[in-house]
């Protein structure tokens, strides 16, 4: 969501609250809000979560349960932020960025057809919203092992499955630990599940429950060091409840009032007015302000940003949803007319935006870590993922941006438009096809080109290859039927 939107949502609040707040020596009402918020990691030059910058110079920074500085933390992660947010910049400053990793330990299984890996009896899926952490080349499952222990941080869905956003290597000697639901539950054993992990939590020590030990459905984090993998069984050293309410600090206290922006996937839908997000009860009002979709787009696993107050049962009032659109539409291409004063370059011809949303990552030898469109260069070899915005201006709205080490090949990614065969365009781009290979992502093999200029009309093509101008020769073309890859 933009920051304007932020703001907008937040001022909504403090007028449904009375105008929240005292007057100031001039007799203005400070433009000021406390904020607890639970997103993805963006950028960093302070962090970014859910397209708000917060000052993180007084913050207590904290991962896994560790006390930790900066750059500990990593673009692709969750994170929860609580602190300020001026309505007026829609900048905040935080008090405290927690994150806690899904899963940390060794890869079971790699299934790269499927995009999904398993670890610690959890199904892990991989999307083109998953970052990879450093270490991992290439950057995607081909570049992990089974055996390889990682840091799983994302999203939960309605099944149990990971969906996630960030995927790095873990540290030597780091313990093992999974964030999860607890299920199956045996007092007497003193185990329980969590999916596919059973946890042993004989000698564990508990906390934060109130009635001395966890009980079905609730949110925990599970850390230990022993781990049966023919078993699936997790041996606990510490067994601690997590919170559904971002607003709750560490000591277990939290704000009675406050804004409140989540973003997850939407579980347990019943309705517009009853779903769940990240844990949290929301519902929505005639009042709630749409974007990117509207009330009927919601269901179980759709992916949003949701932005309001708690109310007195502790349920999300939302003053705004923002539905998530699928980056259907890649480029890897040398960056051109950088103009970071509006926050805009082309590849290979086409207009590329960037917003407080988008994701930055620097995966060249310069390995940035607080890299923004202000460190790239023209000619410098970028990939974005993203949209087409408005719909059917040929522009795209950069959802994730990476620089990469410097190569001459080149990938377009997006909806395949006829003209005549061997060429064909993609966002204008046009695509020599006469001496390529044509292929489908379900089917083994190759097709003919006449197949392929049948069945790839109202799909999404990827293409690789090379660029002379904005005409791309392509090498291998295939029809890619899953959206988010």
């Amino acid at each position: 969501m933009r920051t304007m939107l932020v703001a907008a949502a937040a001022l909504i609040v403090l007028a449904a609250c009375g105008g929240g707040g005292s007057m100031s020596a001039t007799g203005v009402t400070p433009m000021a809000q406390s904020v607890a918020t639970s997103g993805t990691i963006t950028a960093f030059g302070s962090v970014f979560v859910n397209g708000v910058r917060y000052d993180i110079s007084a913050a207590r920074l904290k991962k896994n349960g560790k006390a930790v500085t900066q750059a500990a933390l990593a673009v692709g992660e969750v994170a929860t932020v609580r602190g300020q947010q001026n309505l007026g910049t829609g900048q905040g400053s935080a008090d405290s960025v927690e994150v806690e990793d899904n899963v940390v330990g060794p890869i079971a299984t790699i299934d790269i057809a499927g995009n999904m890996l398993t670890a610690l009896g959890q199904s892990i899926k991989v999307t083109a919203s998953t970052s990879f952490g450093k270490g991992i080349t290439p950057a995607d499952l081909t570049g992990l092992a089974v055996g390889d222990p990682i840091e799983v941080s994302g999203l939960a869905d309605a099944t149990g499955t990971i969906v996630a956003t960030r995927i790095g290597r873990a540290e030597a000697g780091e313990a093992l630990q999974v964030l999860g639901t607890v299920s199956s539950f045996d007092p007497a054993a003193h185990t329980f599940n969590i999916n596919n992990l059973v946890v042993d939590a004989t000698n564990a020590t508990l906390s934060g429950f109130a009635s001395g030990q966890p009980v079905n459905d609730d949110l925990v984090v599970v850390r230990g060091t022993q781990f049966d993998a023919t078993a699936v069984r997790l041996s606990a050293d510490t067994v601690e409840a997590a919170t559904t309410d971002p607003r709750e600090s560490e000591d277990g206290t939290h704000a009675e009032s406050g804004h409140v922006e989540l973003e997850g996937l939407v579980m347990n839908y019943v309705s517009a007015t009853d779903f769940e997000v990240d844990g949290a009860k929301v519902t929505t009002t005639p009042d709630t302000k749409f974007s990117g979709g509207s009330a009927m787009d919601l269901a179980d696993n759709v992916r949003v940003e949701v932005r309001g107050m708690l109310d007195a049962n502790q349920v999300l009032v939302a003053d705004a949803v923002e539905i998530d659109r699928v980056a259907a539409i890649g480029i890897e291409a040398p960056a051109a007319q950088v103009d970071t004063a509006n926050g805009t370059l082309t590849l290979l011809g086409v207009s590329i935006a960037v917003d407080a949303d988008t994701r930055f990552e620097d995966k060249s030898d310069a390995q940035v870590q607080l890299f923004t469109l202000k460190d790239v260069h023209d000619g410098d070899t970028v990939v974005v993922r993203g949209f087409e915005s408005p719909a059917g201006s040929g522009k795209v709205l950069a959802r994730r941006f990476e620089r990469l080490a410097p190569t001459t090949d080149v990938v377009v990614r997006g909806p395949f438009m006829a003209t005549t065969a061997p060429q064909f365009t993609i966002l204008g781009i046009t695509i020599d096809a006469s001496n390529a290979s044509f292929g489908h992502d379900q089917d083994q093999g190759v097709m003919s080109l006449g197949d392929f200029f049948t069945r790839a009309v109202g799909n999404i093509v990827e293409v690789e290859g090379t660029a002379s101008g904005n005409v791309v020769t392509a090498t291998d073309v295939r029809i890619d039927s899953e959206e988010d890859r």
